[in-house]
């Protein structure tokens, strides 16, 4: 038997009797007080590994909570507070601190349809933090709650990952549209969440929410029925196809909300689509317009100042836009002083 074995279980140390000076320990002699005192050392080093671990537990925690505290200098930035200017990050999103987006894409989407656009798109991210959705950050959250209540389904209904987060979110934003603008309106779901299964949404009165691909059969809508299509997610070429030729057969207008990605590797889904209102992350930034008013590039700093590098007179491209806002931020931050991701920001 070795050393070790006798001391921790596998034998019980033998003494010689020589007054306890000595214990037999896998056949040799070992002097007692010096076994004891090892015994007491590999015991602390087994426990703590010579480390105070209540010290550095309160120390960990204190660093952990100092990264938690942000500075937010969007109060002195130049939109803060001012409804009809870019919304504020995040509370815009959230109907309890206002609903400035609510607010605003109403008023767009009324103010393209005065002017008798047909063919209209809403393009926002439908929950703050969109980045972080598959995790529920605090803002996530806020909304989420928002969304369950406005559409009177369970909060599980709307979180079960960030796909099934995103579409409910869509429906909240379609049902405060319909609400806003009256009438009989229909909204097409691409991907069916909320058109069947256990959880279905209470709706205002006068919306619809159907299958896009139901509502492209010739017996379910019908001219006279309808006052205006929401499209929700439109993602694909076929889907701004589909609801043009919807809106045409019904000759009512369409509203294409919220698209999670451009096709065209640009900010919406093109002609003839007019958009009404976007507020869009690019790099550094966003891309931000209200109709009838001009397009802007905001910069978004790193403690959430945001400023405005340019209006254009018409619709930028997304690499025109990109342009600017990144040659904005470098000469303002540095070419790396403004990296989301290199500053753990959301």
């Amino acid at each position: 038997m070795d050393l070790f074995g006798g001391l921790f279980g596998g034998g019980k140390p033998k003494s010689t009797g020589a007054a306890e000076a000595s214990v037999i320990v896998g056949g040799k002699a070992v002097d007692a007080k010096k076994l004891e005192e090892m015994r007491k050392g590999l015991e602390k080093v087994s426990n703590t590994q010579g480390r105070d671990w209540q010290a550095e537990s309160k120390r960990l925690k204190e660093e952990a909570d100092k990264k938690k505290v942000v500075v937010d200098k969007q109060i002195s930035a130049y939109n803060f507070g001012k409804a009809n200017e870019f919304p504020n990050l995040y509370k815009g999103w959230i109907k309890a601190n206002g609903g400035q987006i609510e607010n605003q894409m109403i008023k767009a989407t009324k103010a393209a349809l005065a002017k008798q656009e047909k063919y209209i798109e809403v393009l926002f991210d439908p929950v703050p933090n969109l980045d972080e959705v598959a995790f529920g950050t605090e803002w996530n959250q806020r909304l989420r709650k928002e969304v369950a209540s406005n559409l009177k389904v369970p909060d599980f209904a709307c979180n079960r990952g960030g796909p099934s987060t995103l579409e409910w979110s869509n429906i909240y934003w379609a049902n405060k549209l319909a609400a806003a603008l009256g009438g009989n309106i229909v909204g097409l779901s691409i991907s069916g969440e909320g058109t069947k299964g256990q959880y279905l949404p209470t709706l205002t009165k006068g919306f619809t929410l159907m299958n896009i691909a139901d509502a492209r059969k010739p017996e379910a809508l019908k001219q006279g029925d309808v006052s205006a299509l929401i499209v929700l997610s439109p993602c694909a070429e076929s889907h701004y196809a589909t609801a043009k030729a919807l809106g045409d057969r019904l000759s009512v207008p369409v509203i294409c909300l919220n698209s999670p990605y451009s096709y065209r590797y640009d900010v919406g889904g093109g002609k003839p689509f007019t958009l009404a209102y976007v507020m869009k992350r690019i790099p550094k930034g966003w891309i931000f317009r209200q109709f009838p008013g001009a397009f802007e590039a905001i910069i978004e700093g790193p403690e959430y100042e945001v400023f405005k590098a340019q209006t254009f007179s018409t619709q930028p491209s997304l690499p025109e836009n990109s342009k600017v806002s990144m040659s904005a931020s470098a000469e303002k931050y540095g070419k790396t002083g403004n990296d989301r991701i290199f500053q753990n920001r959301l």
